[in-house]
């Protein structure tokens, strides 16, 4: 098997060096047009708003590609999920895969011990991909179905921003932790309401995925959201200088919570501070919210 990964984002050379433990067979591309054929497998490592464009420039020679897929983010004004963006353009015969865990870029590639998950729809390859991107430190944890890990990967970059804010207002680790249970307990309603089955498989990519990007500053959401207490919005965007996939997602948060009829309260309370843009009012607007929750 041909492993193409297409990326602009750190991670996906991060799993090009894991992969290139188990094969020699994978090459990296930028945006630039590529082939697909029989027994190829497509990492796509882009942001999800970038997805689209990028399948749009492949060519595909095969009826039933392999894909794999590492964004974690909903579409703008579709909000669809990444799953969702590439069936609609494969069709139903692909057979398709999300790679979601709690796994910066910088310690995948210095070999940190690190849990992911491999979700699969089909399932036809899921042994197979499994050894490629599996080593002694990077370990992989196989689990039917996509659509909790992609919704979990979505919304914990939204809950980030929210604890970034926190930490940027000199609260400390009570309030943070307080906000992932918030968020640990939102996203269980949520899934409850859309009628989507969790089980303890899917622990990586939901709740290690929340803990890791709400807690550490290398996290990219986190890090605007801290920069919310000091500076606009435009401002935040600016300096981080990369992809803020939480902020794109922000505009899918009353999609979601209509579809469900679910309360999400913290989410709402990001697209708020997102929406009221005024760091001279961010302590006092947090305060009333966290109290009353």
């Amino acid at each position: 098997m041909n492993v193409k990964i297409i990326v602009n984002v750190a991670l996906g050379n991060a799993f090009c060096s894991v992969i290139s433990k188990n094969t020699q067979s994978v090459q990296i591309f930028g945006h630039q047009q590529i082939e697909i054929n029989e027994g190829d497998i497509l990492v796509l490592a882009v942001p999800t708003q970038a997805i689209k464009s990028v399948l749009k420039n492949t060519s595909f020679k095969t009826k039933t590609p392999t894909i794999v897929n590492t964004s974690k983010g909903i579409e703008k004004k579709t909000h669809k999920l990444p799953y969702q963006i590439v069936g609609e353009f494969l069709g139903n015969e692909i057979d398709y895969y999300s790679l979601i865990g709690p796994s910066f870029a910088k310690e995948v590639q210095s070999m940190m011990p690190t849990i992911v998950n491999l979700g699969y729809t089909k399932g036809i390859l899921n042994e197979q991909l499994k050894k490629i991107f599996q080593t002694d430190y990077f370990r992989v944890r196989l689990t039917s179905g996509v659509e909790a890990l992609e919704i979990s990967a979505a919304f914990k970059n939204i809950y980030a921003i929210a604890c970034g804010f926190t930490e940027g207002l000199g609260y400390a680790t009570n309030t943070r932790v307080k906000l992932m249970v918030l968020a640990i307990e939102e996203l269980n309603r949520l899934f409850e309401s859309l009628k989507i089955a969790l089980n303890s498989d899917m622990v990586p990519g939901t709740i290690g995925d929340l803990v890791l990007t709400c807690s550490n500053e290398k996290s990219r959401n986190f890090t605007f959201g801290k920069l919310l207490v000091t500076h606009s919005v435009s401002e935040a965007l600016n300096k981080v200088n990369a992809t803020v996939e939480g902020y794109n997602s922000l505009s899918s948060v009353e999609y979601f919570c209509n579809k469900s009829k679910a309360l999400l309260p913290l989410a709402s309370f990001v697209c708020e501070v997102v929406k009221i843009d005024d760091p001279r009012k961010s302590k006092k607007y947090f305060d009333k919210f966290v109290k009353s929750i």
